[in-house]
């Protein structure tokens, strides 16, 4: 997602807005665009665009709006985009998702604000634009896996602080929705969206005959956002019959064989849905070129526009493989709604241009007219899919040329305003819009500084960018020799574009920024920042305000250099000492190849390579070796101290183990002997010469199992005495 503001006048926050034109890129298939360097000061740096360019033919510039603001996305399954140096024509690998900014008083200055690589994936973003959720502006778009032609994804729902509040998916056990519409409507109650579903069909007519095809049928709802339940759904096949499609299987790139599941015939192809205040549906279908009033009620077709079947009798036009129809007015006679016509698939050509279309229906007649037509520059520009066409509350229009990646703005009449592209023949646009947005990333500003040494007059460049922010007018730069500070104000700056850059005249080791509005007031902070410098060999090859990509292995001009692997611990970071900082460990001379013959020695060094002891004397190999025999003996000793007081423990607690054992069984004893005292006279226990063995009258013994536990109160009977 690419995005383009410029900050509105006025002097108060609350007035300070961003007006943005949203261009949502659609991929059909894998594309590449030539984008430069990256940005220095993010965490996620996303490469910068090039070859974006405005051009305008109007003949009042004041008429182009104050403030335009972009969205260009790259879908990151399927499109590869390829970051390319300007210098060395050296291409990087890199999938981006960003919003852009530019200004109206400098229209060839596309500048970024909001990169949502990370935040607006994984997978593919389409249809991003401003929307009303709980009375508030939020982002919305969909998100998902880019299919042959539409998508598996669910709507996002993204708040002012880039924070995703809601995520959305359609209901009635279909398949998961789909990119060509999610729109919340109704302050974000309910939402419409787009399903692409897979069915079984007879297609015998289209010579399907050893078996049963496979249709992909177009469905979509309206969807509660917070239960996810269906309020209302429909379904291309219970109401247009496949006949009436323009697209027939294999006939396209995206049409499908109709053979199977995995390649079903697209015969309907939806890609809009709007609504009316009457509760009634217009969605427009590329693959039958028609558009269809549908009934809220009972969800039967209303009237078509175009297509096989058409209800109205055009009078001035016509129109085919068309995108993105929204309802303008309505009334009992008449309808006004707007469109953007392809006029071609990449196949079947039907007109020589594309455009956007204003069209009146009149249903006393039954016939339509085009009212206005935007057309490009030239009347030659055609795009084979994707597109759209915005009428602008000021009427002016603004409009995405689908897979041309250019956008325009124009009056009224059709003059052209704006016209500009990201990037010729290599990245394809989905929808282009624009709206006010004002957002407070909850991140803190980004920033890097550098500088070629740690002199006194070696500049230091300051480079600090705010992802998403879009109340920033200055930024302030502070600098100091320790991470303590004190700090002092360097320099406060006008933003310029994203990343902001400044070189500050002497070197400073600890830096950080702060983001202040129109008024003063400080926004955010960035964190203290230690600076770069490069190691002493990099540093001849490094300029006073930053250090370029490089070119090739090796030194300049060595032939056949090649990846070095060096030897294992050796240290290719140069780690800092905080409480040191003008001191870092030796590049590379570590390892067995180090100058003093000691494995992993770990010497510090300064950045222009002199030794450089914590004192400040010149340093010497011996002094740390010494260090570690210092040091050496207090592990032995720390460990010897833990044995003995284990073992002393273990003593202990066997000790009091033995001692608490000979208690338990000394009272063991004596209770047993107090039992044998206490137990009544038996004849088995006398001896046979015993007297009162041959004395003493012979009784049955009873046998009493409770014997000995039972109450004074209890009779021989079994009960109790009262």
């Amino acid at each position: 997602m690419v995005l383009f503001t410029h900050i509105a006048g006025g002097s108060a926050p609350s007035s300070i807005v961003v007006c943005v034109a949203l261009l949502l890129l659609a991929c059909l298939q894998t594309v590449v665009a030539e984008i430069d360097s990256v940005f220095k000061s993010p965490r996620c740096s996303p490469p910068r665009i090039a070859n974006l360019v405005s051009t305008s033919t109007c003949s009042d510039p004041i008429s182009i709006p104050q403030s335009l603001l972009w969205n260009i996305e790259f879908p990151t399954s399927l499109v590869r985009v390829t970051s390319l140096s300007a210098r060395t024509k050296r291409p990087i690998p890199a999938r981006i998702s960003m919003m852009m900014r530019g200004y109206a008083s400098d229209v060839l200055a596309q500048n970024l604000v909001w990169s949502g690589w990370g935040n607006s994936g994984p997978g593919n973003a389409h249809g991003m634009h401003v929307c009303k959720y709980k009375g508030k502006d939020h982002l919305c778009f969909f998100q998902g896996v880019q299919q042959n032609g539409y998508c598996r994804g669910h709507g996002v729902i993204m708040d002012d602080h880039y924070r995703i509040v809601r995520t959305v998916v359609p209901g009635g056990g279909m398949a998961s929705s789909d990119m060509h519409e999610f729109m919340p409507i109704n302050d974000g109650k309910t939402a419409l969206m787009t399903v692409y579903q897979q069915r079984q069909f007879d297609m015998s007519p289209w010579n399907v005959k050893s078996g049963m095809g496979w249709v992909m049928e177009s469905i979509f709802q309206e969807v509660d956002v917070e239960t996810n339940e269906v309020l209302f759904e429909w379904k291309s096949l219970d109401h247009v019959d496949p006949s009436d499609a323009y697209t027939w299987p294999s006939h396209t790139d995206t049409s499908g064989t109709g053979l199977d599941p995995r390649s079903p015939w697209d015969y309907f192809h939806i890609n809009s849905i709007d609504k009316n205040a009457d509760g009634d549906y217009l969605i427009s279908s590329r693959h039958t070129c028609a558009i269809y009033k549908i009934s809220g009620k009972d969800g039967s077709i209303i009237w078509r526009l175009h297509g096989a079947h058409p209800t109205f009798k055009n009078i001035n036009f016509s129109f085919s493989q068309q995108h993105d129809a929204r309802w303008l007015g309505e009334n009992s006679t008449h309808t006004l709604l707007s469109l953007y016509n392809n006029g071609f698939n990449g196949f079947n050509r039907t007109h020589d241009f594309s455009s956007g279309m204003i069209i009146l229906i009149d249903h006393q007649d039954n016939t339509a007219t085009q009212l206005h037509d935007y057309s490009p520059p030239g009347k030659t520009m055609i795009s084979s899919s994707q597109g759209n066409m915005q009428v602008l509350p000021n009427k002016n229009v603004f409009i995405g040329w689908g897979n041309n990646a250019y956008v325009s703005e124009h009056d009224e009449e059709g003059n052209v305003l704006l016209w500009g592209y990201i990037d010729k023949d290599r990245i394809m646009n989905y929808r282009a819009q624009k709206f006010e947005w004002d957002g407070m990333p909850t991140d803190v500003p980004a920033l890097w500084t550098y500088s070629q040494s740690i002199d006194t007059f070696s500049p230091t460049t300051f480079y600090v960018s705010w992802n998403g922010a879009t109340r920033v007018k200055y930024w302030r730069f502070y600098g100091a020799t320790n991470s303590t500070g004190p700090y002092m104000l360097i320099k406060q700056v006008e933003k310029r574009g994203f990343e902001t850059s400044y070189s500050a005249p002497h070197f400073y080791r600890w830096t950080y920024a702060e983001a202040v509005d129109v008024e003063g007031k400080v926004l955010g902070k960035s964190r203290s920042m230690f600076t770069f410098t490069p190691s002493p060999d990099l540093q001849g090859h490094c300029g006073r305000e930053s250090c370029e990509n490089a070119q090739t292995y090796g030194m300049p001009g060595e032939e056949g250099a090649g990846p070095v692997i060096p030897p294992a611990g050796i240290n290719t970071v140069p780690w800092v000492d905080p409480g040191h900082p003008d001191a870092h460990f030796d590049w590379g001379q570590t390892g067995d190849d180090s100058e003093d013959g000691e494995s992993g020695s770990g010497n510090l060094k300064s950045v222009y390579g002199k030794q450089t002891p914590a004192d400040g004397r010149k340093s010497n190999p011996a002094d740390y070796r010494n260090l570690d025999n210092n040091v050496g003996w207090i592990a032995p000793v720390f460990g010897f101290v833990v044995a003995i007081v284990a073992i002393y423990t273990i003593m202990r607690i066997y000790r009091r183990q033995q001692q608490f054992s000979r208690v338990k069984e000394r009272a063991s004893t004596e209770s047993v002997d107090r039992v044998e005292r206490s137990k009544p006279w038996t004849e088995s226990e006398t001896p046979w010469w015993h007297w009162r063995r041959w004395t003493k009258s012979q009784e049955p013994p009873r046998y009493f199992p409770l014997a000995e536990q039972r109450s004074p109160s209890w009779r021989p009977d079994g009960h109790y005495a009262r």
